[in-house]
């Protein structure tokens, strides 16, 4: 199946913030409990977006579970490509459908295979 050129950018743009944020967390279980809220960076397709998110380890772990799962601000959602799973407090966790998701799943930081 081949994906377009737009569909590919936007999920490099958000497999890098991803990245980013599994270094945050890295981090944030050295110093906090997974209960406690951090800051993690909106995983939108936007570039340029430079939000950060705050919410708990526990929650950003559940994110982490599905390979097509994203966290980005609360309407930055492309509904094109992602649905809306979970609402938090000024963010949300969406999960990309289609060839979308394909890319995010291969491109998992987590994966084992």
């Amino acid at each position: 199946m081949s994906v377009d050129a737009r569909e590919k950018r936007l999920a490099q743009n958000e497999t890098l913030f991803r990245e980013v944020n599994e270094r945050i967390e890295d981090l944030a279980l050295t110093q906090t409990d997974e209960d406690d809220a951090y800051e993690f960076l909106c995983e939108c397709s936007n570039a340029h977006c430079d939000l950060r998110l705050s919410l708990p380890l526990s929650t950003y772990e559940k994110a982490r579970s599905d390979g097509a799962v994203f966290i980005v601000a609360a309407g930055h959602d492309l509904p094109e490509i992602e649905d809306v799973v979970l609402r938090g407090s000024g963010f949300q966790l969406v999960r990309k459908h289609g060839q979308a998701a394909e890319l995010a799943t291969a491109t998992n930081p987590r994966d084992d295979g």
